[in-house]
């Protein structure tokens, strides 16, 4: 373990089992702050296309970690840990919360178990997960999640077995709602609850093409989005998928992602629900799985679709594909259907 604490600050770094990489990375964003460089450059997650560099100003990074910071209750007695990669603007806002908080930040090799060795008796105030992280957690250690106050999840994705699971377990879990252009969350809901709730200084507008995005804190004006939400008031909405990937099948538009979510239970492979060509449909609705499943199971998973979405949502076939994902677990949707037509 090596230990490292910077002078005239309460706030502390330790690394358990992290390569000399991984330490590197993370002394580089400590030295940038204490520099107090006016910008930052961080790369978007690939997720809805090829990954792109952004600036970020510190003003921004500043703000968003006050007001996380004041919403999940962290300041100068949290200790909280990191296993997210430093490169993702998730992992990076994790240090800089640590040290405009000024409190204590364990950092872990980033892995698809990170806590599968706690210290016996151990207790963090706050982590930050992504789905396929605390799906294995929940396979191999649950019981270490208790020594956690609360769990954010970035990312979709959630299964609805996954989500009824967080909601019943003793730390408060959340999922945010946000972009690397929006420095991480803007919004966040608490599991079993469907509904998103922005945070300090945000305001939502509702256009044909997507969520737009007001922020006072980070001087954001009508940023225009993808996201497809139902829009209850300015700040409280719930997601239904993102415009780009919606398919549009004799018609009717269909959110893959709502589909995904009720039938992953279903599925071991990795999957997603796509739309290829079609002569008539335009699109056709089908799923596309790393190995097909049996008939029998396919068809339960088309029989689930069909009586939570209707008939026409349900996949008119399966089809044996490569499923993309970036570095932190997230599925490539573009990339992938691209891959497959080509």
């Amino acid at each position: 373990m090596n230990f490292t604490q910077l002078p005239f600050q309460m706030f502390d770094v330790t690394y358990t089992d992290c390569s000399a990489e991984t330490q590197q990375e993370i002394r580089a964003i400590i030295e940038l702050w204490n520099e107090k460089s006016p910008v930052y450059q961080v790369k978007t997650s690939g997720s809805t296309g090829s990954p792109k560099s952004i600036t970020l100003t510190r003003e921004q990074l500043e703000a968003s970690a006050k007001r996380s910071n004041s919403f999940f209750n962290l300041d100068e007695n949290s200790l909280v840990l990191l296993s997210l990669s430093s490169h993702t603007i998730g992992g990076k806002m994790m240090i800089i919360r640590a040290l405009v908080g000024n409190y204590s930040i364990e950092i872990r090799e980033p892995g698809a178990n990170p806590i599968v060795e706690l210290s016996s008796g151990s207790h963090y105030s706050f982590i930050s997960l992504v789905p396929y992280q605390v799906k294995r957690i929940l396979e191999e250690t649950p019981e270490n999640l208790d020594q956690f106050d609360t769990i954010l999840l970035g990312g979709m994705g959630l299964s609805t077995q996954l989500e009824q699971t967080l909601a019943s377990i003793t730390p408060k879990v959340y999922i945010g709602f946000g972009m690397t252009e929006t420095v991480s969350h803007i919004a966040l809901r608490r599991m079993g609850n469907p509904v998103y709730e922005t945070l300090e200084g945000v305001e939502l507008e509702a256009s044909e093409d997507g969520l737009v995005i007001s922020d006072s804190k980070l001087g954001i004006e009508r940023m225009q989005t993808t996201d497809l939400v139902e829009l209850m008031d300015p700040r409280h909405f719930t997601w239904l998928g993102r415009a780009d990937f919606v398919i549009n099948s004799g018609g009717i538009k269909i959110h893959p992602e709502n589909l995904e979510q009720a039938v992953d239970g279903l599925i071991e492979t990795p999957f997603i629900i796509g739309g290829i060509p079609h002569e008539t449909l335009g699109e056709a609705c089908v799923l596309l799985v790393e190995k097909l499943l049996p008939e029998e199971k396919f068809k339960q998973v088309q029989e689930v679709i069909r009586e939570k979405f209707g008939k026409y949502a349900a996949p008119k076939q399966q089809v044996v594909s490569s499923i993309l994902k970036t570095e932190n677990g997230k599925i490539r949707r573009k990339e992938t259907l691209k891959a497959l037509l080509q």
